[in-house]
C-alpha cells in the first residue's frame, strides 16, 4: 500500500511532467529563500549549503518554461518493490546493483531510470531537488524525469541517519512483471 507521502510524490512527478511551466513557479517561490548559495527555508532549523545556489534554480526555471508537457506516469507494484529494495540499501549506505534488483521482479523494455534524493523534507522539495540537480552539470535526474517514453513509476521513501530522509524513484517504458499479474493505481 502506498502511503500518502508516496502518493503525493507520484503526484508531484506528474505535475512536473504534465505542466512544467506551472511547476516552474514552485522553483521561483523557493529560489527566494537563498542567501548566497545557502538555501534558508523558514521551515528548516538550519540552512542547506548548495554548490550552485540560485543559478541552478534559474537554469531549471528556464528549462521548465520551454519544456513540452508529457504524459503522467502510472504507478507500478513491481517498480515500487524495486524502489523499496533500493531505498533500504541506500538507508544502510550500501551500493545497489540495479540490474539485480530489476531481475528479481521482472524485466524492462526501453528506457529505465532511477533517481535517488537525500534530505527532501516533503514530496515537493524532493522533486524540486531532482529537477534542479544542484552540482550535476549533466542534469541527469532532470533528463530522467522528462524522458518522453517512460510510462510507469515506482517510489519509496525512508529515513537516513545523515540526511534524515532518502527517496527513490524508478521509471520505465514497459515492465514485464513476474511477481504480480495486476498493477493497480495506488495499490
Amino acid at each position: 500500500m502506498l502511503t500518502d507521502y508516496l502518493k503525493n510524490l507520484i503526484r508531484e512527478v506528474n505535475q512536473l511532467r504534465t505542466n512544467p511551466v506551472q511547476y516552474a513557479e514552485k522553483l521561483v517561490k523557493n529560489k527566494a529563500y537563498f542567501k548566497g548559495t545557502t538555501w534558508e527555508h523558514p521551515d528548516l532549523k538550519a540552512g542547506i549549503a548548495t554548490q550552485e545556489g540560485p543559478a541552478a534554480y534559474d537554469e531549471a526555471i528556464r528549462f521548465l518554461k520551454y519544456q513540452k508537457p508529457l504524459g503522467g506516469l502510472i504507478p507500478s507494484k513491481a517498480l515500487t518493490k524495486i524502489a523499496q529494495d533500493m531505498c533500504r540499501a541506500y538507508q544502510r549506505d550500501k551500493e545497489v546493483d540495479i540490474n539485480a534488483e530489476v531481475d528479481k521482479y521482472g524485466a524492462f523494455d526501453g528506457e529505465f531510470g532511477s533517481l535517488v534524493e537525500y534530505g527532501g523534507r516533503n514530496p515537493e522539495m524532493t522533486i524540486i531537488n531532482l529537477v534542479v540537480c544542484d552540482g550535476d552539470k549533466t542534469r541527469g535526474y532532470r533528463k530522467t524525469l522528462f524522458e518522453p517514453t517512460v510510462k510507469k513509476i515506482g517510489v519509496a521513501n525512508g529515513t537516513h541517519k545523515m540526511f534524515k530522509t532518502v527517496s527513490v524513484i524508478v521509471t520505465c517504458d514497459v515492465f514485464e512483471n513476474k511477481v504480480d499479474k495486476i498493477d493497480n493505481i495506488f495499490f
